[in-house]
């Protein structure tokens, strides 16, 4: 039963040393280019809330939840990519590559467009969400112009998810290392008015469109040269002859479950901003502190589930069951003791990571936000288990029932739950950061479940 395999597999097993390793030489590239792509927002943050002050970080916290809400549905399509290219890979099939590689950007770069017309009309609906009035009028500058964005940004994804599906994560995190420090720096420059005069909020959106831009322009460059990746960067072309309608039937069926199950769950955290903003302006800053800190180590966690849905995908095209299985429940506990390192460092520095976001004057916000890592300490493991169980059911290819799950934990459960404990009990962001803890963990039983059952499953058919 369930019970019994996760209990005997996950704690007390020896960690195995050639999937360890495996996972580790995939996994940290794609790792440092998670922080250095979440270091963008991180950065945006910091610099906003300590140059610009809490109501600023509000702004901006509001409009980052609106549009990663929007933006994960494209990310999702294109997480359709790798396990498709990692079993053509494992079958040697560049033909099959190429024409994933094809029909995979000609879908993202629709999907983006539509993206940016529905959220430039949508915009009018941040003033009929009860926020602080005062807070949206930068709300909306800012997220005007991070919109544009998501285009290059698919460009970038189509190119990245082709080359992690190939096993080449360097190139990607140098591309990304690359972009940060442009980010950085316009940041300052644009925030501060160094030379000129100060842009507020909407620097810190300008300087990361102009970061996204260059970081496709150099991973273009990059996969170029690369013997993994140059062959199909070659052999790239839009010629109308050579797309199927099945081959955007495939992308389709994997993209849509995927981009629901990231859309479930960013979607929760950034309705749980909108909820948090009933209560005041200080527990949208106090959440989006807290946040930013527990978005760091779940996008590190990324780096772990990317590298198992490759590591899952090769061994599903090789139809060896067995092995996949044992990849999974070694991959589980690895993810299992890095969080729990994760979660000590954040109960030891509570007091401390806050103080990094806004001004001293805000004693309110840094005391709330301290609270809420204590919380984020606990259900990260969770976060953690359950990103890498959906990283290795997409390597199963095994992605409609987990958007189901991932629905009813998120929807069905936390955020009702959110809104009963920070506004009808009153308890403010604490109370919502509960009800977060409690969706992470079921999402995480019910998907590592799904794994056990339907890897035994296929076991037990071959």
């Amino acid at each position: 039963n369930f019970a019994a395999n996760f209990f005997f597999y996950f704690p007390m097993q020896i960690l195995n040393p050639v999937h360890t390793k495996r996972l580790f030489q995939l996994a940290l590239p794609v790792m440092i280019t998670q922080v250095g792509q979440v270091s963008v927002q991180l950065f945006d943050n910091i610099m906003v809330g300590k140059l610009l002050g809490a109501d600023a970080l509000a702004s901006v916290s509001l409009a980052n939840g609106v549009f990663f809400s929007v933006f994960v549905l494209a990310l999702g399509f294109s997480l359709a990519i790798p396990p498709l290219v990692a079993e053509a890979q494992s079958q040697n099939d560049h033909t099959m590559i190429n024409r994933i590689f094809r029909h995979g950007f000609v879908l993202n770069i629709m999907i983006g467009l539509a993206l940016v017309i529905l959220m430039l009309f949508a915009m009018p609906i941040l003033y009929h969400l009860d926020q602080p009035e005062h807070i949206i009028p930068d709300t909306e500058s800012y997220l005007r112009i991070t919109i544009i964005s998501i285009l290059p940004f698919m460009v970038f994804q189509t190119m990245r998810e082709v080359s992690e599906g190939l096993s080449f994560t360097i190139g990607v995190t140098k591309a990304t290392i690359f972009a940060n420090i442009i980010n950085i720096v316009l940041n300052y420059i644009f925030i501060k008015g160094v030379g000129m005069d100060s842009l507020g909020v909407d620097g810190s959106a300008y300087a990361s469109f102009i970061a996204r831009v260059f970081m496709v322009i150099f991973l273009f460059f990059v996969m170029r040269k690369h013997p993994s990746t140059k062959r199909y960067m070659d052999d790239f072309t839009l010629k109308t002859k050579l797309f199927q309608k099945k081959m955007f039937r495939k992308l389709i069926k994997l993209g849509v479950p995927t981009a629901l199950q990231m859309f479930f769950e960013v979607t929760a955290f950034a309705a749980a901003a909108f909820i948090c903003g009933l209560v005041s302006a200080k527990d949208i800053a106090a959440h989006q502190i807290a946040l930013s800190m527990a978005s760091f180590t779940f996008n590190l966690c990324i780096g772990f589930s990317i590298a198992t849905t490759i590591m899952a995908g090769n061994r599903f095209g090789e139809r060896n069951y067995r092995e996949l299985r044992n990849v999974g429940i070694n991959n589980l506990k690895i993810v299992f003791i890095f969080m729990v390192i994760c979660g000590i460092i954040f109960i030891v520095g509570r007091d401390i990571f806050p103080t990094f976001f806004t001004q001293k004057e805000d004693v309110e916000v840094i005391l709330l936000a301290s609270q809420l890592l204590i919380i984020a300490a606990l259900f990260q493991l969770s976060d953690g288990l359950q990103i890498l169980a959906l990283g290795i059911l997409r390597g199963m290819q095994d992605v409609k029932i987990p958007s189901i799950l991932t629905f009813v934990a998120y929807w069905i459960i936390t955020l009702p739950l959110g809104y009963y404990l920070c506004v009808t009990r009153e308890m403010g962001a604490y109370g919502m950061w509960i009800a977060l803890g409690v969706g992470l963990t079921i999402s995480a039983f019910l998907l590592i479940r799904r794994f056990l059952k339907l890897s035994q499953r296929k076991i037990d058919v071959v």
